[in-house]
């Protein structure tokens, strides 16, 4: 399996050499979102702050936001959708492999490639702004690891089996655009999750909205405080990958049995 992955994420990585300027595009896509809302928190804050976020920790929290965002951002659906439709999923599942394995092996790929700009960027930028430095903590980054691995495993099946939605209909991505958009809010892509109504903040934490995103965000800046709520969001984030993982099993299983294409 190790050379199995070692030769999928080769490939992926070659593929992507190949569209350099699109990956430049969403490079840049998913710096300027996090950037626009901190220039607009940042004249809201003013010389004060906004529940408790001063301009310093507005800064900290999208740079964070920049960095995870990369880490744990999944666009499967968008290929499964094709592949369904179009019959290009039918060699695929010929293969000794999973699909699923390639599409990993593509997050994985691409990833490294994006996240490590973003990380130099922000280590840059740290250098001349001290607002957005981080404490030496290693503890703090340990677990921020383990957050973001169980998002990044979460929003990957979030994406893969939203896309397995078209064996059932004609255009599953719709679907995944209205959890796109909908995340903008609840997963804290705009605006710290503290910083929401208390009702909305709330459907935020009983979904997996913050399990997602927000709260390894809030483990790296250091908004979530002592051992209870650190363990209690990486139980949130287990149980909700569990919950996908079983969604994306029953789909896979079930929508094979009705799944018929010419082609591909």
């Amino acid at each position: 399996m190790i050379k199995r992955y070692a030769a999928l994420i080769r490939n992926a990585w070659l593929v992507d050499l190949q569209y350099r300027a699109s990956i430049v595009l969403w490079l840049l896509w998913g710096v300027t979102e996090p950037a626009i809302a901190l220039g607009i928190w940042w004249a809201i804050a003013g010389d004060g702050s906004v529940a408790g976020y001063a301009r310093a920790d507005f800064a900290r929290y999208f740079f964070a936001v920049m960095l995870i965002n990369q880490l744990t951002i999944a666009w499967d659906s968008w290929y499964l959708d094709r592949w369904i439709r179009e019959g290009e999923l039918n060699y695929r599942l010929a293969r000794p492999l999973h699909p699923a394995h390639e599409a990993v092996a593509e997050n994985i790929a691409y990833k490294a490639r994006t996240a490590s700009v973003i990380l130099v960027v922000w280590l840059v930028v740290a250098v001349a702004w001290p607002a957005v430095r981080l404490p030496f903590d290693p503890g703090r980054w340990a677990v921020t690891a383990v957050a973001v691995l169980l998002a990044a495993a979460m929003r990957f099946f979030i994406s893969f089996t939203t896309g397995l939605l078209a064996f059932w209909t004609t255009r599953a991505t719709a679907i995944m655009d209205l959890h796109a958009g909908v995340s903008l809010f609840l997963a804290g892509r705009i605006a710290p999750l503290a910083l929401l109504p208390p009702a909305v903040a709330g459907v935020a934490g009983v979904l997996w909205f913050r399990s997602m995103l927000a709260f390894p965000v809030d483990v790296l800046t250091g908004a979530v405080h002592g051992t209870d709520a650190i363990v209690r969001g990486l139980a949130a984030q287990l149980v909700w990958l569990g919950v996908w993982v079983g969604a994306y099993r029953l789909a896979w299983i079930r929508g094979l049995r009705r799944y018929g294409a010419v082609g591909g």
